[in-house]
């Protein structure tokens, strides 16, 4: 029972996780656009556009996933007792749990990366 409460709470945090990285990067795509409609402009190629927003998005992950594994890590220790089968510091359990960090800000990042790839230089260039 415990067991379950605890795999939906992280459930929970990992969409929420999701949600947060996805709304932070569509309001900085939103904040940046003219940056962006003026790169474009200049003949910058999609894929730069596509990469900078998800280097924001990994940025991100990884300002997440290192303190988040140290935390796991004490976490573990603390909850000795639940982790049936587990270490607390197993190198396996944890190197899953940042990768599917790593996955679902990916997923996060791709709307802002479509909507980023969609500026058109000449409506951005307009608005002022």
């Amino acid at each position: 029972a415990q067991l379950r409460v605890l795999g939906a709470l992280a459930a929970l945090a990992l969409l929420l996780a999701g949600v947060g990285i996805h709304g932070l990067l569509a309001f900085t795509v939103s904040q940046r656009s003219r940056e962006i409609g003026v790169r474009i402009a200049l003949g910058a190629e999609r894929v730069g556009i596509a990469g900078m927003v998800l280097k924001d998005g990994l940025i991100l992950a990884a300002a997440g996933v290192v303190p988040g594994v140290l935390i796991a890590y004490g976490a573990g220790s603390a909850m000795r007792t639940l982790l049936v089968g587990v270490a607390p510091a197993d190198p396996a359990t944890i190197g899953v749990a940042a990768a599917l960090v790593v996955a679902i800000t990916l997923l996060g990042s791709l709307l802002p990366t479509l909507r980023a790839l969609r500026v058109n230089p000449m409506d951005v260039m307009r608005t002022e």
